[in-house]
């Protein structure tokens, strides 16, 4: 099973795909009655800015916090301000994919999901989006699904992320297709050198034969 410090730990290697500066512009004549939010009133820009960023900062505080009860109620300010950014941008699949993961981590399923679904429902190719439900697939051991969504952010963005071509490569080999994994293999040396265990990974996969060629079936009397 894999860990949530597993999950933590990959979240901080990943830290580079957080993407900011969503923008909305709702227009309307009245203004919100105390203590509630009207949607629907015209929204100040750096007050959503401010706001993504106290929610960005939660998250990150969370998923380096290593006490759980804490990282808890991080991540908890964290899911309602990033609810309250979706309340202003319905649209906007990046907050759809904050409050998915949060809910990975904190292993609500059902609702992490429902939110990973509909951010790729409002941008299908969003490399963000795709990047982290093919990690929620990857961690319930679903390779296809996951390799489907690497792939999409692979193509949409992604390409020069060591992240995404060490997944796919683990991927592949998994799946048996080995020239495939040699070449994300490669392409993950390439963009991060100092990664250990890749080359004697490559060359080990040297070894392996699956093609039509290499094999040849056997009989009983043999």
């Amino acid at each position: 099973m894999i860990t949530k410090k597993y999950i933590v730990s990959f979240l901080l290697t990943s830290i580079v795909f957080i993407l900011f500066n969503a923008t909305v512009y709702a227009v309307d004549g009245q203004q919100s009655n105390a203590g509630s939010v009207n949607t629907e009133s015209i929204v100040d820009y750096e007050y959503i800015r401010e706001l993504e960023a106290e929610a960005d900062k939660f998250f990150y505080t969370g998923i380096n916090t290593e006490d759980q009860k804490l990282r808890e109620a991080y991540l908890s300010k964290a899911l309602a301000k990033y609810m309250l950014l979706l309340k202003f941008q319905p649209d906007n699949a990046i907050f759809c994919t904050q409050i998915a993961v949060i809910h990975d981590i904190c292993n609500h399923i059902p609702q992490a999901k429902e939110y990973f679904f509909r951010a790729i429902n409002l941008e299908n190719l969003n490399p963000f989006a795709n990047f982290y439900f093919a990690e929620y697939y990857f961690i319930n051991k679903d390779y296809n699904n996951a390799l489907k969504h690497y792939l999409i952010a692979y193509n949409n963005g992604y390409k020069d992320y060591y992240q995404v071509n060490l997944k796919i490569a683990k991927i592949y080999e998994r799946l048996g297709d080995i020239e495939k994994a040699k070449i994300y293999y490669t392409n993950t040396k390439n963009l991060n050198p100092s990664l250990e265990g890749l080359e004697s990974k490559i060359q080990s996969l040297d070894n392996v034969y699956y093609s039509k060629e290499d094999y040849r079936p056997r009989t009983i009397r043999e």
